[in-house]
């Protein structure tokens, strides 16, 4: 029998093959022995995957008219693409050989590409072979590619229709079809799934950890009870640089690509037209302070110092005074630069000798004139309108409660002009203020205010601005956040830009005493140590003495080994020293729950050596998670709750030293943890409220290690929201804003939560030392499977959108108006 190749083509990891069998009627072999037995295909004489389907007659007859004589001798093959390796397929139908054909990668390559220049309709038809021809099999697809810490995470997508019961086992193989040791994770199973097509399919999604970050390998999906025929994908170096691709284009941040951010800056900043225009309006605030900038210089560059000056001297808001410190009299760049600006308003003044940073600028605030200090580095350069919108912020507040503390976005250059590395800063963001100096530039103080508190001690140089603003914040200061970049912040040698701690290793330990004294001057007990990390601080919060009763909320309906491997690993792990674990059961039906009830108590008390105890509380309505969370607490006997669903599980043992510390801050609210799929990526890392109109985990997905923009996925830091899947709150507070609100069933209740206390004066804090797995969607499933719960979720949305529309008008302050809310990484 003569087999010829009309047509081939590759896509997403896969070769296409349009054959025709002459004289054979392919089509009814096909229906009689399937699409996988028909065809056995091999490289270097190891099995291959393959698949044999029918085509589209309709399309076929339209796109040539002449096949009408042979429509049913045509059918499409499909094989994974491995490049470099050469495929030989056998055809066989009854014992019988009906020939054979075989498929060299690189030409396979050469084909495709003329194909798709020439041929691109035939192409598409028989690409679309497989398309929704998951009947009797399994569809496998390729999600997404995500980086980890080692290796790679491959996201899948199972499809079949039949039994839901045939659970997909997923190999992975390399291209000489030898297995590959990876590890497998079922992250959610949903059943009888409406398509568009109208037909129903069972979904399964498998997150499969690679050890290695490997470029072309085979996936091969199979059912043991073979109930259901196998389905394969692979993975090729197109395809694969295409995921890495779209990997990083989606989780990109704002500082991921310093030339968009260029252009982003120019379309942005003042142009001249409205730089004359603030000139205008400037005349004509109501309220012109005098603003000292005040510059220690110590052997300054003249070149550098020569853009600062030009810098000062176009600002469009005129009232200011430039003092310039010199503490290096000897080096005549700054006198006869503040000579050459021709300006009374630049004033040099000469120091008896260099006292060091802080006495510099100690110097320089005794002689400054102003009702407001601002603090400019003698190599850093201002944009010309800094100023104005200082000053307009202090027009637009009232006498009385105008900010006292301003500072605004700014980037870094090494060459004026080539800005990159934007800073994009919200809302002062307390504890991320407590783990690093997140205000930095352009510092603007009160002078009333620095005259009340005093000014830096010598003790912290090189951390001084870092101290002032900490002391300010104890004094109960008014801080304003200007969301304009109007700073640059040169890099180069012996500068602290780059975050290296070789510039000023001193001045590491000079913030690190900065912060412990902001504590002592709070009364906040605690410690404040160095990280890994130059310039970063941790705070280990004292407890309290005894320890007090941490209750540990979980609710619960039967799926009995997750929720034992939750409660034991609490057990087990947990190294705090009183606990008690409520479960609120909610109409659990399988009898082998209500056993293990029975044995609970005792296995806890034995497995945490005495530390904690366990309880069942019975909840009698229908599911509504803010009532069942409500019942518990009202069951519940600790000052602290820790709200924790039964699908997460321990990874850090001090999860619940780490969460209560924070609470010890009268101005704490809620703390949430860092969470993490099965896979080690980042399940939860704080919550975006407005993005994308609806709730958005910032940073999703990231791997353990990776900081994601301005390290906020890796540092303590305040956020609109945590998730309710690990909330810790004192019983005070959960009481005082009225628990959960009940009419939120199922979601955005943990939001709606922590937006109430937010709006009752409390901090909602993520701290990533407390980690914990959460295995999301293994007891509940996700919304979009269902159409009653995607109903439920869109009225709750809707709800959710009403009670906070501000979030979804002017966006999540703890995001800030400079960056999209179409992303929840922190992008331009």
């Amino acid at each position: 029998m003569s087999i010829k190749r009309l047509a081939l083509c590759r896509s997403q990891g896969r070769l296409f093959v349009l054959l025709r069998f002459v004289g054979q009627d392919i089509a009814g072999l096909i229906e009689r022995e399937g699409s996988q037995t028909f065809a056995h295909a091999t490289t270097n004489g190891v099995c291959v995957p393959s698949l044999s389907l029918p085509v589209d007659h309709g399309r076929v007859l339209a796109l040539c008219p002449s096949v009408a004589d042979y429509e049913r001798e045509l059918l499409v093959l499909v094989l994974p693409f491995m490049d470099g390796s050469a495929i030989d397929v056998s055809f066989a139908s009854g014992g019988k050989r009906l020939g054979s054909i075989r498929l060299d990668s690189r030409i396979a390559k050469l084909e495709s590409k003329i194909n798709y220049k020439a041929k691109p309709a035939m192409c598409a038809l028989i690409r679309d072979a497989q398309r929704g021809e998951c009947c009797g099999r399994y569809e496998i697809d390729v999600v997404r590619y995500l980086p980890a810490d080692e290796g790679a995470v491959w996201r899948y997508e199972v499809k079949w229709a039949g039994d839901p019961q045939c659970a997909p086992e997923l190999q992975i193989f390399d291209t000489h079809m030898n297995a590959i040791d990876a590890t497998v994770h079922v992250f959610e199973s949903q059943v009888d799934v409406l398509q568009q097509n109208g037909c129903r399919v069972n979904k399964a999604y498998l997150s499969v950890e690679m050890p290695l970050d490997i470029r072309d390998f085979v996936a091969i999906v199979s059912d043991p009870t073979e109930q259901t025929q196998s389905g394969f994908c692979a993975m090729d170096g197109r395809l694969y640089n295409g995921m890495v691709d779209d990997s990083w284009n989606r989780m990109k941040d704002a500082r991921a690509d310093d030339a968009a951010y260029r252009r982003w800056f120019e379309q942005h900043r003042a142009k001249p037209g409205d730089l004359a225009c603030q000139c205008v309006a400037a005349a004509a605030f109501a309220y012109r302070p005098l603003v000292s900038i005040v510059v220690p210089c110590y052997k300054t560059d003249r070149v550098y110092l020569r853009e600062l000056l030009d810098s000062v001297l176009s600002q469009s808001y005129d009232n200011w005074e430039l003092l310039l410190m010199d503490a290096s009299p000897e080096w005549d760049a700054v006198a006869k630069l503040a000579a050459d600006a021709n300006d009374e308003r630049v004033h040099r003044i000469e120091l008896p000798g260099n006292g060091g940073i802080v006495l510099n600028t100690n110097a320089g605030i005794e002689q400054a004139t102003g009702d407001y200090i601002a603090f400019l580095d003698h190599d850093d350069i201002l944009e010309p309108d800094a100023l104005f919108h200082y000053v307009a912020a202090l027009n637009k507040a009232a006498e009385g409660e105008r900010p006292q503390v301003l500072f605004c976005d700014e980037d870094m250059f090494q060459k004026t002009g080539e800005w990159g590395q934007p800073v994009f800063k919200t809302k002062l963001n307390v504890d991320l203020l407590y783990s690093h100096n997140c205000v930095t530039h352009f510092l603007m103080v009160e002078k009333a205010l620095i005259d009340r508190i005093g000014m830096s001690p010598e003790d912290v140089a090189g951390a001084q601005d870092y101290d002032l603003t900490l002391r300010s914040l104890a004094a109960g200061a008014r801080f304003e956040h200007i969301a304009h970049v109007l700073y640059h912040w040169r890099v180069h040698p012996g500068s602290t830009a780059d975050g290296s701690a070789d510039s000023k290793p001193y001045a590491i330990e000079a913030g690190r005493l900065a912060l412990q004294r902001h504590f002592d001057a709070l009364r906040i007990h605690g410690t404040v140590e160095e990280t890994e990390t130059p310039f970063v601080y941790r705070m280990r919060y004292a407890l309290p003495e005894p320890a007090p009763l941490v209750s540990i909320v979980i609710p619960t309906k039967d799926h009995v080994e997750t929720l034992d491997a939750c409660v034991m690993s609490i057990a087990q792990k947990a190294t705090y020293a009183n606990y008690e674990i409520v479960l609120v059961e909610n109409n659990s039906e399988d009898p082998e729950t209500f056993a293990y009830y029975e044995t609970l108590p005792e296995r806890v008390a034995a497995a945490s050596e005495g530390k904690g105890i366990a309880r069942v509380v019975y909840w009698p309505g229908e599911f509504n998670y803010s009532q069942i969370i409500n019942f518990g607490v009202e069951h519940a006997k600790g000052d602290y709750l820790l709200l924790l669903n039964n699908d997460t599980e321990v990874i850090s043992p001090d999860f619940i030293e780490e969460m209560m510390g924070y609470l010890q801050r009268p101005d704490a609210g809620v703390v949430g943890a860092k969470l993490y799929f099965a896979d080690h990526l980042v399940q939860h890392a704080g919550i975006l409220v407005g993005v994308r109109g609806a709730l958005a985990h910032a940073n999703q997905d990231f791997s353990a290690k990776r900081e994601g923009y301005l390290a906020r996925a890796a540092r303590p830091g305040n956020f609109s929201a945590v998730t309710g899947a690990c909330q810790m709150v004192r019983r005070d507070v959960f009481d005082q804003v009225g628990g959960y609100n009940e009419e939120f069933a199922v979601g955005f209740n943990d939001a709606d939560f922590c937006l109430r206390v937010w709006e009752a004066g409390y901090r909602t804090i993520f701290t990533p030392y407390a980690e914990l797995y959460h295995y999301e969607f293994t007891s509940r499933g996700r919304e979009e499977a269902n159409e009653e719960k995607m109903c439920r979720w869109k009225r709750e949305q809707a709800l959710f959108m009403k009670r906070w529309p501000e979030f979804f008008l002017t966006g999540d302050p703890w995001l800030g108006s400079n960056l999209s809310s179409e992303s929840e990484y922190l992008l331009i």
